[in-house]
Formats: C-alpha cells, structure tokens, sequence
C-alpha cells in the first residue's frame, strides 16, 4: 500500500501557516489590554463606525509582526529579488499606520507614504508593469508608463482594501481569498517563496479574524489596513510580471492583469462605485460615507456576520469564472467580472426578499431580527 507523500515545500508552507496564525492569535489579546489601558479605542458614532462597543484598533500591529516573523522563518527570502525593497516600503507603511491609529495623520499625508513606499518597491525591486495582455488592444507598454502604472496599482490597491474594512471580518475574509488564490498559483507555478509569502499573510490573517468575526473584539486600523493591501499590491504586480508572454512559468494565465481584477474585485469594485456616486453627487471622492457594499447590505437587513460571508462567496464566485475564462479574451474577461460586481446588490436584494419569504423575519423587541 503506498503511502501518501506530501511534498516537502507544501510541508513549509503549512508550518509557516500555523506559525503566522499562532503568533497573531497569542498576541491578540495582550495588544487588546494594553489599547484598553491606554485608550486607544474605536468609538463608534451610528454613521460610519457602526460597532456597539468601544474597540481596540491596533490589530495590524499583530498581522504585521506574525507575518514578518513566520516568513523570516520559513520563507527563503533570497529567492525573491524585490524583497529588500518590499521590506523597506511595507516597514514605512506599517510605521505610518501605527502613527494613523495613535495620533491621526491627514489623507494628503497618508498618500504621500503610500506613494513612497509603491515607489521603493517597484524601482528598487524592479516591478513595473511591461505588458498589458491585449487589454484595450493594448500590449507592449514602454518601461516609465509601466512605472507608474505599477505604483497606481499598489496605491489603489492599498485605499480600495483600506475602503472595505467597515464592518466586522470582511476585509480579514477577503485578505485571505486574496492571498490563497495568489498562493495557490505561485505554490503550482514553481514560486514557492512568494507562496510562502502568501500563505503567511493568510495565515496572519487568520489568526486576527477570530477576533475580528462578529462582533469584534479588536479592527485591523489603518496599520493593518495598509499593510495588507500593500502585500496584495505587491503579490498582484509579481502575479503580472510572472504571468508575462515571454514567462515559462508553469500553470500560465497569458490574461494575469483581467485575472488580478477578478481577485482584488470587492475592494476594487466598491471604491470605484463610492468615488463615482461621490462625485455625481457633488461631495468630495475623499469624503467618508455609507455608500459602501456593506453599508447597503446592512441597509437591506444582514448583520456584520451574514454580510460577511456572503461578500466572501461572491468574490470566490467570481475568481472562479475568471479562471474559467482564462484561454478567453481578457477584455471579455473584465467585462464579465464588472458586469458581475454591478449585478452583486441587485442580486443580493432579491435572494434576501427570496429567503425573508421563506423564513420570515421575526420582530423582537420592537427592532428587526437581522439576517446571519
């Protein structure tokens, strides 16, 4: 009877896995009573902060610390050419986001960290964007466009993930789809130390979201907010780049750019939704509000739980059908994925009035039983 080998880097990065989410769950709960002691607390205000509770907001600091140290560990960072450079922009965010969460820093002051550190990665370890796969009928772009195309990337990246984290465990849930499913090709493609990477964060990410789930006991705040979409910023660009017409690499999708939209689509779908709405209606793209994917949800009658998860199985939905539609055109592609996020909330609707029908929602205590 053979016995059932398991191959010795998925080994790693299981251990790297439940070493990232062992560290951030140990943590935890000392990073709570100290942001107790100090008052460093989220209080909510029935408009946007929309916990009952006063919250810790110092979760990043765990999910930044088990990540660096689990892949310090387990990953073999010498494989990877722009890690010197990802290091010193993923510590300058982490530094800014700390002061964020203490002090308050303004937007303009926020953006211009991002921008430094989308910077230092991609010139210092060379990231930038070369071809666009026959998007618009584009190809070949010249290297400074390619630049700064990159450094768009990974600044929308970080805002669109910072957007969504406005109810309990939804960016956390959605950090880890991200990360497996960038995971999962590197660990196929031959990547191992970038699935490491990967892995590490979600397990990071795991750790924090037992804590995070509703109701919620400690938020990621901005540290872990532009942390972590700094890392998928990053792991999207090495997705491009090793996903290139002249790459060899195993498990090739020739449409990697369509394909990371598909990944990223909650963050980026609900930014580009808010900003729009913000600016036909004459506020400021900038200008906090309840216009967000969740925000509706909860409108419609899910709590933070059922909204949640059902945001997770969306973005799942969609990553499928891309991958399906992998050997398509990529501006196919794209169309279908944002025809497919414009579709989320009417479909939502009618599967919540389908279920209320089903199952009536009760009325206790004079307010609404939510859904989840």
């Amino acid at each position: 009877m053979a016995i059932l080998q398991i191959p010795g880097n998925l080994l790693i990065i299981i251990a790297a896995v439940f070493t990232a989410l062992f560290i951030c769950y140990s943590s935890i709960p000392v990073i709570i009573r100290i942001a107790e002691m100090k008052h460093l607390l989220d209080e909510p205000d029935q408009k946007r902060k929309l916990h009952k509770n006063i919250i810790p907001t110092l979760g990043g600091i765990a999910i930044f610390a088990s990540f660096l140290i689990s892949y310090s560990v387990w990953g073999n960072a010498v494989e990877v050419y722009s890690y010197p450079a990802f290091v010193g922009g993923v510590l300058t965010l982490f530094l800014i986001g700390i002061k964020d969460d203490i002090l308050m820093l303004s937007p303009v002051k926020k953006l211009i960290a991002q921008v430094f550190a989308a910077f230092v990665v991609v010139i210092g370890g060379n990231l930038s964007i070369t071809n666009m796969d026959g998007i618009l009928g584009i190809h070949e772009i010249p290297g400074f466009v390619g630049m700064l195309l990159a450094v768009f990337v990974i600044v929308a990246t970080i805002n669109a993930y910072n957007l969504i984290d406005g109810i309990d465990g939804l960016a956390g849930g959605i950090g880890i789809i991200c990360t497996s499913t960038f995971g999962i090709w590197f660990w196929g493609a031959g990547f191992t130390s970038l699935a490491i990477l990967s892995f590490v964060l979600a397990g990071a990410l795991a750790g924090f979201l037992i804590y995070n789930f509703s109701p919620a006991k400690i938020f990621m705040g901005d540290t872990g907010s532009m942390v972590v979409g700094f890392i998928l910023g990053y792991l999207a660009l090495n997705f491009i780049q090793l996903n290139q017409p002249s790459s060899a690499a195993l498990w090739k999708i020739s449409t990697a750019p369509a394909f990371v939209l598909a990944v990223l689509i909650i963050p980026a779908f609900d930014s580009v939704r808010v900003f729009t709405i913000r600016i036909l209606t004459k506020q400021s793209p900038f200008e906090p509000d309840n216009n967000h994917i969740h925000h509706r949800m909860l409108q419609m009658g899910f709590n933070h739980k059922g909204a949640a998860i059902v945001l997770y199985l969306m973005n799942i939905l969609i990553i499928l059908v891309a991958l399906g539609m992998k050997d398509y055109d990529p501006n196919l592609i794209i169309a279908t994925v944002i025809c497919m996020a414009m579709l989320m909330i009417p479909s939502i609707r009618i599967f919540f009035k389908a279920i209320s029908t089903i199952y009536p929602l009760k009325r206790l205590a004079g307010k609404t039983q939510r859904f989840f």
